[in-house]
This record gives C-alpha cells, sequence and structure tokens, in this order.
C-alpha cells in the first residue's frame, strides 16, 4: 500500500486503521466491511444525467484490473480527470452524480467584492468549484488582476488558462499541503490583510479562522453551495451497489449515497470507499461507512492511489 494512503477495514475486506489514522482518528475504527458479490447484476445505464450513470473502461492499455468497477460520485463535467486514469487501466468506470451545485446566497455580491477599490491582499480559492464561480464574478467585475491562494493543484488548474492569456499576473499561492489548514498556516499575510474568500455555504471556517487568527480581516462570500441529488436512476444504483469502490470528493456526495443507496445499519453488504481526503473520510465514519481509505495529501494523485490500494486489497 502506499506510503500516503491511510484505510480503515480492510484485512483483504476488514481491520484496524493504520497508525497514522489512529493519530487522526483517535478511538475510531470506520467499522467492519461485510464482503458481496457482484454476482446477478448486469443491467447498463443510461446516459449522464442528473440522477443517471455512463460506464467506460474504452481505451485500456492496463488489464491489471479488468473486471473491476469503480464509481464516480462528483458533480456531472467533474469526473473527468479521474475516469481517464482509471479507464485506461482497464477499470469499468460508472460515473454516477450525487451532488449538483446551486447558487450561494452571496453569488451576486461577488463582482462588486472583487472590483472593490481598496483591493485585496490575497483571493483565497479552495476548490475547482469555486475557482469556476470566481471566474464568472471576476469576469463580470472587469477582470481586475488580484493576487490567488489555491488550496491545492487541481484549483490551481482551473485558473491556469487565465494566467497564461495574462490576465492574472500578481502573485499566486498554494500551500504545501492540500487542505485549508495547511493553507491558514502558511500563506504570507501583511499586517492586517485584507483577504477575499468566496466559499461553498458548507465549507467549514477552518480557513476564515485560521486566518483571522493570525491578524487577518476576512470576508467571507457564500457564492454557492452543493446540493445532493433527489433521486438516480434504478439500474444505476444497482450497479454502484454491486461495485468494487465508490469514490467520494465531499462530505454531500457521502451523506447523499447513503440517502440514496440504502445501505444503512448492520450487516449490511458494502463496496469500499474512496475519499478524496480527510474532510470526506470524517464524514463516512460520521454515517457509519466502513471500508474507507483517503489519502494523507488530499488531491487526485493520491486519491487515485487509493482507489488502487482498494482494489488491490480484494480478492
Amino acid at each position: 500500500m502506499s506510503s500516503t494512503a491511510m484505510r480503515a477495514g480492510l484485512a483483504p475486506r476488514a481491520s484496524a486503521l493504520g497508525a497514522r489514522a489512529r493519530a487522526r482518528f483517535p478511538g475510531k475504527a470506520f467499522g467492519s466491511l461485510v464482503p458481496r458479490s457482484r454476482s446477478g447484476v448486469s443491467a447498463r445505464a443510461s446516459n449522464a444525467t442528473q440522477g443517471s450513470a455512463t460506464t467506460t473502461a474504452a481505451g485500456a492499455t492496463d488489464t491489471t484490473y479488468a473486471g473491476r468497477r469503480v464509481v464516480l460520485t462528483r458533480e456531472e463535467g467533474k469526473n473527468g480527470d479521474m475516469r481517464e486514469r482509471l479507464s485506461v487501466r482497464g477499470i469499468e468506470v460508472l460515473e454516477m452524480p450525487l451532488i449538483e451545485t446551486a447558487p450561494g446566497a452571496d453569488a451576486d455580491a461577488l463582482p462588486a467584492a472583487l472590483a472593490d477599490a481598496a483591493g485585496w491582499d490575497w483571493v483565497c480559492i479552495t476548490s475547482p468549484e469555486a475557482a469556476k464561480v470566481f471566474l464568472r464574478g471576476w469576469r463580470e467585475a472587469g477582470e481586475p488582476d488580484v493576487p490567488i491562494a489555491t488550496v491545492g493543484k487541481g484549483t490551481a488548474k482551473a485558473l491556469k488558462g487565465e494566467y497564461a492569456r495574462g490576465a492574472l499576473t500578481r502573485e499566486a499561492f498554494t500551500p504545501s499541503k492540500a487542505d485549508a489548514e495547511t493553507l491558514a498556516a502558511e500563506l504570507p499575510l501583511s499586517a492586517n490583510a485584507r483577504v477575499l474568500y468566496p466559499a461553498s455555504a458548507k465549507a467549514a471556517s477552518t480557513l476564515q479562522e485560521g486566518l483571522e487568527s493570525r491578524g487577518a480581516r476576512v470576508t467571507r462570500l457564500n457564492t454557492y453551495s452543493t446540493e445532493k441529488v433527489s433521486a438516480v436512476d434504478a439500474d444505476a444504483m444497482a450497479l454502484a451497489k454491486a461495485a468494487d469502490v465508490v469514490t467520494f470528493g465531499s462530505p454531500s456526495a457521502v451523506r447523499a449515497w447513503l440517502a440514496l443507496s440504502g445501505l444503512a445499519g448492520e450487516g449490511v453488504a458494502h463496496p469500499l470507499y474512496a475519499c478524496i481526503g480527510g474532510t470526506s473520510a470524517r464524514a463516512c465514519d460520521k454515517v457509519g461507512l466502513p471500508g474507507v481509505l483517503f489519502p494523507e495529501s488530499p488531491g487526485v494523485d493520491g486519491w487515485e492511489r487509493v482507489v488502487l490500494d482498494a482494489l488491490d486489497s480484494l480478492p
């Protein structure tokens, strides 16, 4: 297993947490896992829309994982990178979006905030979706050249084109670890720095509180929110429940899975679960989902590795 992975519920399907995971989640064992069979499930899914799914394994150059199925649950249009990484390994990828994005209460206030004549020492962007919403407001504001701090490489990638064409030229910052705690601790701050934080309404207050504890004046705008879908296609869910691994990129996706899958209670057979980071893993633990892996450093690279670790653990 990768040295960056944290795990629970694998031996081959059930074990205690590793030492680092215990340190991060003291006293937690993430439950145990009841193995299940994929036999009897042959339904195919419809086209990719809200509440439905598509499957892919085309273009595979590696057959190591042939016959394995992984479910991707991010919003529609957000699963492409992971889908490509897994498909080339011969993995059957089932895209079943469990969450969708809705405008936040402060969405309309973002353009005016970005155009504030007082300027900003930093604008903090903490997810690809936040970057997408930022860019929409930034264009409405006339594309002001602002210094931007992104939480990780995936988020920074969403802004790369604007730096390439010279629309953004001021300093940029990405912390050594892709999480809010590290960004709050490492962001260079001058005295009384002004920080604009366009965020998800459901984002924790970790970043703003961390920056304020260092003397920054933080303006948080809840520019969007993620909501769970109300229903999924029955055939898609049958395929998902019989998959080898289900992936989660946010706590909202975890809650949606629990609500829509019906996999709750003792003695219920589960897939393995691979989370993008510790925040989603905590959400799994909170609702009692077993067999959870997550990378020590959040991000798609580590996420891919723990998906493969989960598959490698299976008989």
